[in-house]
C-alpha cells in the first residue's frame, strides 16, 4: 500500500554548517541522520525547524567510509519519525522518493526508481536511483512506498544523467546500533575493522590500518577560522546571537534579531555586507515614509528598495574590517542586529508598511502587542 507523504509532518529537516546546507531527518527527537560530508569537519552545526528557529547539534560519531553522520540535538524536535526499511525487500523498478532541501528550497520530494538496490560503487554496496539529486539533498531519506527509509541520499554522478546513489538502511542501521554503547562525545568509524577511533591516530590500534587519507586531524581538531569568519562570528557574539545557529554556508550567516532577518555575506574581497529585509511599503504616507528613509540621522545604516522589500543595509570595506577601526566596526554590527527588529516595527506601526515575506509574524505581533 502507497502511504501519503506529508512533507509538513515529516522529521526531515534543513543542516546548516559554515561550508554550506544539507537534509537530515530524526529516528529519535534528539538524534539526527545525515552524512558524512554534510557536517564534516565541523563539530557543532545547525538544524532549522519549520518556523525558521534553529536548534544546536553536536556532532557524535562520523562514518567518512560510508558518509555517515550522527548529531545529538540541543532540544527535542517533533515530526513523524521515519523507520529504517530492511534491505533485502529493495527490488530493481520499485518506486522511491527522494526528500530533502534541494539547492536550499523548501522541503520538497521527488520521485524515481530503484535502478539497481546493491550496486556496486568504489568498494562498496549503494542503493543507485534515477530520481532527482540535487546539492542540498545530501544526508535526507530515501523513501519506498511504505514510507520507510531505504537508503540516506548522498551523492549523485556528474559526468551521468538520472545516476544517484543512496547508503543501505542495512549500513545506516549498523551505524547507529553502534552508537547506542558510546559513551565517548565524538568517535570516528575505522573504515576496515569498524571500531571507533578516539583520537587523531596514524594507524587504526586495533587493525592497523593507515588512516592516513582519513584526514583525521581535521574532524578531531578542526582548523582554525580565517580572518573574515573570525571578525564576524567574534562581532555576533558580541551582538549575543550564536554564530554556529547563525552559519549558512562559506562566508555566509542568516538569523533573526526579534522579527527581521537578517543576512550577512562576504559579497567580494573587498567588501562584507549586512543586510535585512524589513517591510513593504504600503499605499499612504509614501512620501513621509521615504523622507524618514533617507534622513541622514540613520548613518552608518542605510535603506534600499529592492522588489518592493525596503532593506536596512551596513556595508564594510575590509580595511575597515581588519583596520584600526576593528573594534568599531564590530560595535556597529550590535547596534544594527538591534536596529533590524526595532526598525520593522517603526516602519509598520508609524507608516502603515506590510511585514517583509522573511519577517517571523509571531514575534513581530508579540512585540506589537
Amino acid at each position: 500500500m502507497r502511504a501519503t507523504l506529508d512533507l509538513d509532518r515529516l522529521a526531515v529537516f534543513q543542516v546548516f554548517t559554515g561550508g554550506g546546507t544539507g537534509s537530515g531527518f530524526l529516528l529519535e527527537p534528539r538524534l539526527l541522520v545525515t552524512n558524512c560530508h554534510v557536517v564534516a569537519p565541523y563539530r557543532q552545526v545547525a538544524i532549522e525547524r519549520r518556523d525558521r528557529r534553529r536548534v544546536l547539534g553536536t556532532v557524535r560519531r562520523l562514518h567518512p567510509k560510508r558518509d555517515l553522520a550522527l548529531v545529538e540535538l540541543a532540544e527535542t524536535l517533533d515530526g513523524e519519525l521515519l523507520s529504517l526499511a530492511a534491505l533485502d525487500v529493495l527490488r530493481a523498478q520499485q518506486t522511491v522518493h527522494i526528500v530533502g532541501f534541494p539547492v536550499g528550497l523548501p522541503l520538497s520530494v521527488t520521485e524515481g526508481v530503484v535502478s539497481n538496490p546493491k550496486q556496486q560503487f568504489e568498494g562498496l554496496e549503494y542503493v543507485q536511483t534515477d530520481a532527482a539529486i540535487n546539492p542540498g539533498n545530501s544526508g535526507g531519506p530515501m523513501l519506498d512506498e511504505r514510507k520507510q527509509i531505504v537508503a540516506v541520499t548522498t551523492c549523485k554522478l556528474v559526468a551521468a544523467d538520472m545516476v544517484g546513489f543512496g547508503v543501505p538502511s542495512s549500513a545506516v542501521r549498523d551505524f547507529v546500533e553502534g552508537f547506542r554503547g558510546q559513551t565517548a562525545p565524538f568517535g570516528i568509524i575505522c573504515p576496515s575493522c569498524g571500531e571507533l577511533l578516539l583520537t587523531a591516530a596514524r594507524y587504526c590500534a586495533s587493525c592497523g590500518t593507515d588512516l592516513e587519507e582519513l584526514e583525521l586531524e581535521a574532524h578531531f581538531d578542526p582548523p582554525e577560522d580565517d580572518p573574515v569568519v573570525a571578525f564576524v562570528e567574534g562581532a555576533l557574539r558580541q551582538a549575543r546571537v550564536d554564530p554556529v545557529l547563525a552559519r549558512h554556508g562559506t562566508h555566509n550567516w542568516s538569523f533573526h534579531s526579534g522579527s527581521a532577518l537578517i543576512k550577512v555575506w562576504s559579497c567580494c574581497s573587498e567588501h562584507l555586507c549586512f543586510s535585512s529585509p524589513l517591510v513593504q511599503p504600503g499605499k499612504q504616507q509614501l512620501g513621509e515614509l521615504f523622507r524618514y528613509l533617507l534622513a541622514p540621522e540613520h548613518a552608518p545604516f542605510a535603506f534600499d528598495l529592492d522588489d518592493d522589500v525596503i532593506r536596512l543595509n551596513l556595508t564594510f570595506h575590509m580595511a575597515d574590517v581588519f583596520g584600526g577601526t576593528h573594534d568599531q566596526a564590530a560595535g556597529w554590527i550590535a547596534q544594527f542586529v538591534a536596529a533590524a527588529d526595532r526598525f520593522d516595527n517603526v516602519l509598520i506601526q508609524r507608516f502603515g508598511c506590510l511585514p517583509a515575506p522573511e519577517t517571523q509574524l509571531a514575534f513581530l505581533n508579540d512585540q506589537s502587542a
